[in-house]
């Protein structure tokens, strides 16, 4: 009998614990996490033109030949552009999370210049949140 009860009470502690692996997660901050099929997608086309400059990197090192080197590189290049037509059409899509990456790289791309400042000692021209010249470490004045 105790050992029933050990077995059950058992049982019972390791479903408990078990159970939050098989539950599925609906919440905000899980959908939030989870990678989405544009992450995916730019994950692969990095990962692609990454594989383009190794590529290139290995032919100019001399282990391939010219042929070799551009029927390689068309290839790789084909599959970007695909990935690349994917993102797009993903992208022009109404999906709202496409809408707002796009938005948010058009405003970071739009972002109006910081003006320079001019060194009084040696002129080099530093940005206004230095307070210090980046050359010649003389004291900036607005």
């Amino acid at each position: 009998m105790a050992y029933a009860f050990c077995a059950l009470l058992g049982g019972a502690i390791l479903a408990a614990i078990i159970a939050p692996l098989f539950r599925k997660d609906e919440s905000l901050e899980s959908a939030i996490l989870e990678e989405t099929q544009w992450d995916l997608l730019q994950r692969k086309k990095e990962v692609i033109l990454g594989n383009v400059q190794d590529l290139d990197f290995e032919y100019k090192c001399g282990k391939l030949s010219e042929a070799d080197h551009q029927r390689i590189r068309a290839e790789m290049m084909g599959e970007a552009a695909q990935v690349m037509d994917e993102i797009e059409k993903l992208e022009s899509t109404l999906d709202l999370d496409a809408l707002i990456r796009r938005e948010v790289a058009a405003r970071k791309g739009d972002r109006p210049k910081s003006k320079m400042l001019a060194c009084t000692s040696c002129g080099t021209k530093n940005p206004t949140t230095n307070k210090f010249c980046a050359d010649c470490g003389t004291k900036l004045t607005a």
